[in-house]
């Protein structure tokens, strides 16, 4: 097959078939630098309905046809998201684009929902996980699409997934997503990119100005802030507003190019832009969307508004648990002790141990940490007895450290996390007795937790987050002195709640915040319910 040299747009345009019409991107100016920048990683920040997915699947099958022995891996929070994906954006455009149906399909090629191929060595893979990257493990890709990315967990999805990345020479990245709160992880993302606006002259002041508020919203289009006159979406270019600084060791391909995509610089929404085809149709039609953009601004809620329309990051992730009612848990003048006093021995029964193991994680915040518990049966609450975190050490070398403290405690039952720890949890179970140590892997899960019949346990990590929650609530747990307890409260304040677009709640994290001390304490309180026989969970 011959060599094509032209820009990946102009390939587009000449290759797809949407609709039965050719594919334009006449009326979206903006997108044309997402086919052609040969960035390594990229970032789309954008509202709803500004062709976000068209361009996902536009691109990824330009990308594989032109480059022979290419592979992608499509990555959603749910399956319905990526089976919708692959059979409605990519299988739809494949078949009804002759020039790509003919030329990159056979019937004799794998053309599965999660798996397409090229008649060029090409291929698609199409994956989905919201907080269990599994499916993810395995392929050996040259890009990833992480879609919906608001709704995926930056460790494990992210950090995993990316492995498949490991032996190209592409190693691209694109993440896409409609932004929610500030510690979400596209806004962690979007912190670190060029966060490149599209950039709009005003023809009444000659102000340059981007969008990313209400107050350029007009009553027929968007208007300059500083004079009020109507702003022309077509008449803009992308900016830079954090480029990539080589003076500090940055360089353009670590740097991510994030692009902020809103409702309100889409030329289709705004009827001056529409004019310019000289048919009143286009202009009413621009004229219907505008007004609907008004009425949303009407009738949503602040929040909505910017997060669906604007594209636009707002307020901060809500909390089942307050940081004064951790600290009421704390009990005055309780020290954390290496060794069990002579009144422990007395007070307490039934000592058990958590331990959230390091994964390392691509932001380096990840460590080990361990929690130990005594039940104290004359209030019957659980005490904290000991706990600490290993900073920046590898599981490996404090497996000894480990077994100690287990040994000291006289700890009968050690739960440990699974996902990145499965070897850790063998040495510790070699040091201290296979029938002490279980251990427990986080996922989405239609139970709350269940023995997978081979060698761990398999748990919802929403329905136990919210059940370890509720019983701090209702006061079943109880901390050493607040003095003691700064960084444990501090990881359990790490988590937030948020509700997906496929309507499931999930606890997400800011990937530059710490939460082991969280698990670390959830992974003993499971350790204590299952010596009781009691794995049964409330919400």
């Amino acid at each position: 097959m011959q060599q094509v040299h032209s820009p990946l747009s102009v390939i587009a345009e000449a290759w797809v078939t949407l609709d039965g019409k050719p594919f334009r991107l006449d009326d979206w100016p903006t997108h044309r630098a997402f086919y052609d920048g040969r960035y390594r990683r990229t970032l789309f920040k954008t509202s709803r309905q500004v062709a976000k997915s068209t361009t996902l699947a536009n691109f990824s099958i330009t990308e594989c046809a032109l480059i022979p022995h290419f592979s992608t891996m499509f990555v959603s929070p749910t399956k319905e998201q990526t089976v919708r994906f692959s059979s409605t954006r990519v299988n739809k455009t494949m078949r009804y684009s002759p020039i790509l149906s003919k030329l990159f399909l056979k019937t004799e090629l794998t053309d599965r929902v999660l798996h397409k191929q090229f008649t060029n060595g090409s291929e698609m893979l199409f994956a989905y996980g919201t907080d269990d990257a599994d499916r993810l493990r395995g392929p050996s890709t040259h890009r990833n699409m992480y879609d919906e990315i608001q709704d995926l967990l930056y460790d494990p999805i992210i950090t995993v997934g990316n492995e498949t990345l490991s032996n190209s020479d592409y190693g691209f990245e694109t993440y896409a997503g409609t932004p929610k709160t500030m510690e979400n992880t596209i806004q962690f993302l979007w912190d670190l990119s060029t966060q490149s606006e599209w950039v709009m002259k005003c023809s009444g002041c000659g102000m340059y100005q981007f969008i990313d508020s209400d107050r350029s919203l007009g009553l027929k289009g968007p208007i300059c802030v500083k004079c009020g006159k109507g702003l022309n979406p077509r008449c803009g270019q992308w900016v830079d507003i954090n480029p990539v600084k080589p003076g500090l060791g940055e360089t353009d391909s670590d740097k991510i190019h994030g692009f902020h995509l809103s409702q309100l610089i889409m030329p289709r929404n705004v009827p001056d832009a529409m004019a310019h085809y000289g048919d009143k149709l286009f202009v009413e039609a621009a004229e219907r969307r505008w007004s609907r953009i008004i009425s949303k601004h009407n009738e949503q809620s602040s929040t909505m508004f910017k997060n669906e329309v604007l594209g636009v990051s707002d307020s901060i992730g809500s909390r089942m648990i307050s940081k004064e009612e951790l600290e009421a848990l704390c009990v005055t003048g309780r020290r954390l002790e290496l060794y069990p006093t002579p009144q422990d021995s007395t007070a307490f029964s039934n000592y058990v141990a958590g331990v959230d193991w390091s994964g390392g994680g691509t932001t380096g915040i990840s460590r080990t940490a361990i929690w130990i518990w005594g039940y104290n049966s004359g209030n019957q609450t659980l005490q904290c007895m000991y706990y600490q975190v290993f900073e920046g050490k590898n599981p490996v070398h404090i497996i000894d450290d480990i077994a100690a403290l287990c040994g000291q405690w006289r700890v009968e039952l050690v739960f440990g996390d699974a996902g990145e720890g499965h070897t850790a949890n063998s040495l510790l179970q070699s040091k201290i007795g296979h029938h002490r140590v279980l251990q427990v892997q986080y996922g989405s899960q239609s139970k709350a937790i269940a023995w997978n019949d081979i060698d761990r346990y398999m748990a919802d990590r929403t329905t136990l987050i919210d059940s370890f929650f509720l019983e701090l609530k209702r006061g079943k747990m109880k901390f050493a002195d607040l003095s003691l307890m700064g960084k444990a409260i501090e990881d359990m304040l790490a988590v937030f709640e948020e509700v997906t677009k496929a309507g499931r709640k999930i606890w997400n994290r800011h990937p530059t915040r710490p939460d082991d001390c969280l698990h670390a304490a959830l992974f003993g309180w499971l350790a204590f319910k299952a010596i009781n026989n009691n794995m049964i969970f409330t919400q």
